[in-house]
């Protein structure tokens, strides 16, 4: 088994070939996943490619589910927490103003036993999460 960097995942999915993604760097990525039996991806790396997918490529949220849903039907990769990504990914598309990476850090903690994830993030944010609390000021 063999991890990835979120940028080598990226030029493997994308293929995006210009000044800051040399041919090189996607003809590499897609040979070291290619010839690779399994492929780890954390769970860092697909928050950073959430990020990188709106902001950059502009998708939508349901392009990104999509893409990542199509990553995990492949058996070469293999995730961090499959349940807790799955569920991320459900919230991700219900609660349409929190980041994947706040949904995986609830889920995180809702999977190793914490019945509330205190935050600072407003309610439309993280917040919005039934196991998120948004700390107010008294």
């Amino acid at each position: 088994m063999i991890a990835v960097d979120t940028n080598v995942l990226l030029r493997f999915l994308f293929q995006p070939v210009d000044t800051k993604n040399p041919k090189w760097q996607v003809d590499r990525a897609q040979a070291t996943i290619n010839q690779a039996d399994k492929v780890f991806v954390s769970s860092i790396v697909i928050a950073e490619m959430e990020w990188v997918l709106e902001s950059v490529f502009g998708c939508t949220r349901q392009e990104i589910h999509a893409v990542l849903h199509e990553l995990a039907s492949n058996a070469k990769f293999q995730f961090e927490d499959w349940a807790v990504l799955n569920c991320a990914l459900l919230d991700y598309l219900e609660f349409g103003t929190v980041d994947l990476s706040d949904c995986l850090i609830a889920r995180t903690a809702q999977k190793v036993g914490a019945a509330t994830l205190f935050t600072f993030e407003n309610e439309k944010n993280l917040g919005g999460l039934p196991i998120a609390t948004t700390i107010k000021p008294t």
